[in-house]
């Protein structure tokens, strides 16, 4: 009988470790499998993550092109009112005034990184310092893209504007080749087709009158210098930005396959 017992003892404690081996093996399996799974999305994730950032590099440099024209405006006309110790308007210094006017709106370009959040799938990222990088590094373009809406609104909109509207002409009378504001092109074309320089003579005298009265100048002397201060505030940003993206880019480069 204690034979029998030790023998059937033996025997099911032998099924039963096969049957918890094979459970292990099989939760080892499915967890190498999960893991596996995980490693591509994150791979995925990451490229794409990349794929965002090289554009957002691109319309980085874009932007900077266009706040350094901005800037070179502005610095042109300063020096042409220290020559001439007051505005003396003419086609290139009109221009010049007018595309000023103009301002753009930074748009982080971020599908990628939204999806991963509000899918929760963000976590899987499994470097902690690689996600805290990204996090912050989003952030930081709503950061700019905030920054950038305010002072397109208080500075050029609310401030610049007003000013440049009471007293100088809206034409795009310019000779040069260059120009940024390509969707404008049409309307440049359009007013040169339509206004020639004795047709807006008249509007010239008036504008240069109102700029010789010393008020009107002090207005237009101090908006000009608060957008020149902008564009160069706006060029250093997105110079900085570009500068942290591509740092971004090359540490992700170092996670992906």
């Amino acid at each position: 009988m204690n034979k029998k017992i030790k023998k059937y003892i033996l025997k099911y404690t032998f099924e039963f470790l096969v049957i918890v081996l094979g459970i292990s093996i099989s939760f080892a399996l499915n967890k190498s499998q999960n893991e596996s799974k995980n490693e591509e999305k994150e791979n995925i994730a990451l490229i794409n993550l990349m794929l965002d950032l090289e554009e957002q590099l691109s319309a980085l440099d874009h932007y900077i092109t266009e706040e350094t024209e901005f800037y070179n405006d502005g610095i042109y006309i300063s020096k042409s009112f220290k020559v001439n110790k007051s505005f003396i308007l003419n086609d290139s210094i009109i221009y010049k005034l007018n595309n000023l006017s103009i301002r753009r709106t930074f748009n982080p370009i971020n599908t990628t990184f939204k999806e991963l959040v509000s899918t929760g799938n963000i976590d899987l990222l499994r470097n902690k310092k690689l996600k805290r990088n990204i996090t912050k590094l989003y952030n930081e373009l709503d950061r700019v893209s905030l920054v950038t809406l305010n002072n397109n609104t208080n500075l050029i909109d609310g401030l610049y504007n007003p000013v440049l509207v009471k007293n100088i002409p809206y034409v795009f009378r310019f000779n040069g080749k260059k120009t940024v504001i390509t969707h404008f092109k049409p309307f440049i074309r359009m007013q040169n087709k339509i206004f020639d320089l004795k047709s807006l003579n008249k509007i010239y005298k008036t504008s240069q009158a109102n700029l010789d009265n010393p008020e009107n100048t002090l207005n237009l002397f101090n908006v000009l210098q608060f957008r020149i201060q902008l564009a160069s505030g706006q060029k250093e940003t997105y110079t900085r930005l570009s500068q942290k993206i591509s740092e971004l880019i090359n540490e992700i480069s170092l996670y992906t396959s």
